[in-house]
């Protein structure tokens, strides 16, 4: 059984999995984690619905924007490696949103995903979710 906390404010990741404790900076938003020279900018990276980073989806909704209020639980993804999946719980108000993960940085960065800034804290919990029951909370 693991418990986890992700602060939007403090942009930290915390927590327990097991008997190793997590302690991480990370990011959640249209850019978050970007390699794209300026995106860099915490604000950026946490306010992409007022930079409208990210585009829009069919009917009007957005896809980008910080990861909503919640809990989630984590699982491998299916298909992508060093990524982990992040299940919402039904009581989750999701705001017609979905696919949210905790991966590594990429060309774009993320629309709503966490991106921790050190890759080997990615690592390190793929390992650890592998072998748990682990929940994120999101206050």
């Amino acid at each position: 059984m693991a418990d986890l906390m992700y602060n939007i404010e403090d942009r930290r990741l915390k927590g327990k999995i097991g008997r190793e404790y997590i302690s991480a900076y990370a990011g959640s938003g249209g850019r978050a984690g970007s390699k794209v020279a300026g995106a860099e900018n915490w604000w950026l990276a946490n306010n992409s619905l007022a930079t409208h980073v990210g585009g829009k989806k069919s009917k009007g909704t957005h896809h980008y924007g910080p990861i909503p209020r919640g809990l989630y639980t984590l699982r491998l993804h299916e298909s992508r490696k060093n990524w982990i999946r992040l299940i919402p719980d039904k009581s989750n108000v999701m705001f017609d949103r979905s696919g949210f993960a905790i991966h590594g940085r990429g060309k774009v960065g993320s629309h709503g995903c966490l991106v921790p800034t050190d890759f080997n804290v990615v690592l390190k919990l793929c390992t650890l979710v592998a072998v748990s029951y682990t929940h994120l909370t999101l206050p």
